[in-house]
């Protein structure tokens, strides 16, 4: 197993929890928060190996040769678990919550003997998908940990769990690294990768990677090429919005879009800059009207975690949108 390091924007953040970890002051729950993409899950999986290495260095990173690595990476040993949303049987898509019965066994498979003496280590991903009784089975574990115990908790809406569950665990903020230091990762790991993806994705690498390998940066230049026509009177905003489908992973990176989008169009707007179609949008908009927009688009995506149809929320952004297209030219903001 090639050994698993901490992204160079996290370097920081891990020398800081590996002295901790050095003077026994790791603390059993951690709750990692922080935008999509920036390497959460990643920083995660190097932390759980570490712990769990039979034969970690000083720097903390799992050794990727002991028979624990090797586990590890077949995905095989008892000492890590891995809680996500399951799947619906009968339509193979994820279910809402993470249920309070993979909680209750995540609980007692933690009270068992550690294989190999080593920690065990539990990463709930997303923690924001347990529900209330998810985080009341959670609780009691957190409370009174078994020895050598780790939990790791993973969101990107902090604020939506429990403030009982928020107090007891340490939190660490995941960021978006500077535009140098994701480009120089993200050229190195693809160097293919076309200039425009990290602002579509806003700032954060890991997804501009993912929309690449996934074909998105050719399917968010029509949606871009959409919006412009909806604005010009070309296409009518409920057919951009029918265009996405029902698919709500697609409608989510859509939303995501859609925001990077007004953010220029609100830049040329402060800026005065009345040039190519952007610039002419900018020009008949008001800085609160964008704001509105952007708010909107926001809570959009708010609404969509919260299992809202995916294709109502963008019908009602596109007429929101269009409707913004017929208004006189802004004179002021």
């Amino acid at each position: 197993m090639s050994r698993i390091e901490a992204l160079p924007w996290q370097r920081e953040l891990w020398t800081g929890l590996n002295e901790a970890r050095n003077n026994g002051r790791l603390t059993h729950a951690l709750l990692f928060a922080g935008p999509e993409g920036v390497g959460k899950r990643h920083f995660a999986r190097a932390l759980a190996y570490g712990l769990i290495c039979e034969a970690a260095g000083p720097d903390g990173y799992a050794c990727g040769q002991c028979r624990s690595c090797l586990q590890l990476a077949s995905g095989t040993h008892p000492n890590l678990h891995w809680i996500r949303v399951d799947q619906d049987e009968k339509t193979g898509k994820d279910k809402r919550d993470i249920s309070i019965d993979q909680l209750r066994e995540l609980s007692a498979r933690l009270a068992l003997s550690s294989h190999y003496g080593g920690a065990k280590v539990a990463v709930i991903d997303p923690a924001d998908a347990m529900n209330v009784a998810g985080v009341n089975a959670l609780l009691k574990t957190i409370e009174e940990p078994p020895p050598a115990t780790h939990l790791i908790l993973i969101s990107e809406r902090p604020m939506a769990l429990a403030a009982t569950l928020r107090s007891r665990c340490q939190r660490l903020r995941f960021t978006v690294p500077s535009e140098e230091d994701a480009l120089a990762w993200l050229r190195y790991e693809e160097p293919k990768l076309p200039a425009e993806a990290l602002q579509l994705a806003s700032g954060a690498p890991l997804k501009a990677l993912a929309f690449h390998r996934d074909g998105l940066l050719q399917q968010q230049t029509q949606w871009r090429r959409d919006w412009l026509d909806v604005w010009s009177q070309k296409k009518a905003p409920l057919a951009a919005a029918t265009s996405v489908g029902k698919d709500r992973e697609l409608a989510s990176v859509w939303l995501s879009a859609l925001v990077v989008f007004l953010g220029e169009v609100l830049r040329q707007r402060i800026a005065g800059d009345a040039g190519g179609e952007i610039g002419a949008i900018a020009a008949r908009i008001s800085i609160n009207g964008l704001q509105q927009l952007i708010d909107e688009a926001l809570e959009s995506q708010r609404r969509l975690r919260s299992n809202a149809a995916p294709q109502q929320v963008l019908e009602s952004l596109m007429i929101a949108w269009w409707r913004w297209s017929m208004t006189r030219p802004a004179a002021s903001a």
